[in-house]
């Protein structure tokens, strides 16, 4: 209520007061009288607080209103207000006709050749690291060493991105992360030229085949159809992670090796054989959605070629002992 008619009133009530206070005669000739000026001003001033309390009432009814409708019934307005750019990914994705490859953008294919590239240059920095070590004496280092120590610069890769890095600090963190990769194989690649030298190479022609063939494969399949590989392969990385863990500990002469050395060398090369196709589509993936990281994506197609390098060179060299 505004300050003046709350003085009005006020005042009103003390002329009523002063009425009733005096005499019986006195009080009924203030009673008797008509409606005086006091009475009129207090009905218009009435009437002036309802006129300027309806416009403000009723537009805050018509705002909870409209919080009701649109934010706990989840109207049209909510979806206007929140856009769920995700939601009509995936629906222009099931949308899609054709394979991969004919839905691709020039936008994509850049990327893809940047990928590429930065994988290659990442293999021959791998590959330039283990040929020093074997050179030198940290050849003789335990594999270990540099295995757990490629973590670092990887985890750095990772929690990073190039709108809050340089490029170049990323870019040496990709270095540093593929140059102990390569020291790490040092060791076995030095015993794989002592038993077998044609092992190395055939190793690497064959890993370069089943890339090339996987690449070409999620190429050819629907649009985000490798994707669905999600979580079946994630839990093939936790089984294959406990295979290794109990394999350390397990005694090579007990029944369980066998079985566990199995899972850790042909499930391996299954799954990061099938990681390829999933890790191709992801990477299309991710560049649609806004996500041009060529590091990482380099990154994990990179890991994706030492798995499966290792582990057709353990083949290659258990068949020429036997």
């Amino acid at each position: 209520m505004p300050r003046s008619a709350a003085a009005t009133c006020a005042r009103m009530g003390a002329n009523i007061n002063s009425c009733t206070a005096g005499s019986h005669a006195g009080a009924r000739r203030c009673f008797a009288k008509g409606p005086s000026r006091f009475t009129n001003v207090k009905k218009r001033v009435e009437v002036l607080e309802k006129e300027a309390e309806t416009p403000y009432s009723q537009q805050q009814q018509q705002q909870q209103q409209q919080q009701q409708g649109g934010w706990f019934q989840g109207s049209p307005q909510q979806s206007s207000v929140f856009p769920t750019y995700t939601d009509d990914h995936e629906r222009r994705k099931q949308q899609q006709t054709g394979t991969q490859w004919d839905n691709l953008s020039s936008g994509v294919v850049a990327h893809m050749r940047k990928v590429y590239g930065t994988l290659a240059a990442g293999i021959g920095i791998a590959a330039g690291s283990s040929i020093f070590a074997m050179a030198t004496p940290l050849g003789a280092v335990s594999p270990l060493i540099p295995g757990l120590a490629a973590i670092v610069p990887l985890m750095g890769l990772m929690y990073t991105n190039k709108h809050t890095h340089s490029i170049a600090l990323r870019t040496g963190l990709f270095a540093a992360f593929t140059g102990l990769a390569g020291w790490s194989l040092a060791p076995l690649l030095k015993i794989a030229l002592a038993v077998a030298p044609m092992a190395v190479p055939q190793a690497l022609l064959i890993t370069s085949g089943l890339f090339a063939t996987m690449t070409a494969l999620s190429m050819m399949a629907k649009p985000g159809a490798a994707l669905r590989l999600g979580v079946p392969l994630g839990a093939g990385v936790i089984v294959l992670l406990v295979a290794g863990v109990a394999g350390m500990f397990v005694p090579v002469t007990s029944a369980w090796y066998p079985l566990l050395h199995s899972i850790s060398l042909y499930g391996g090369l299954a799954l990061f054989t099938a990681y390829i196709a999933y890790d191709t589509q992801r990477m299309i993936d991710d560049y649609e959605m806004g996500e041009d990281d060529h590091l990482k994506h380099a990154v994990d197609l990179f890991i994706n070629f030492k798995a499966i390098f290792t582990r057709v060179l353990f083949l290659l060299m258990g068949r020429s002992d036997d």
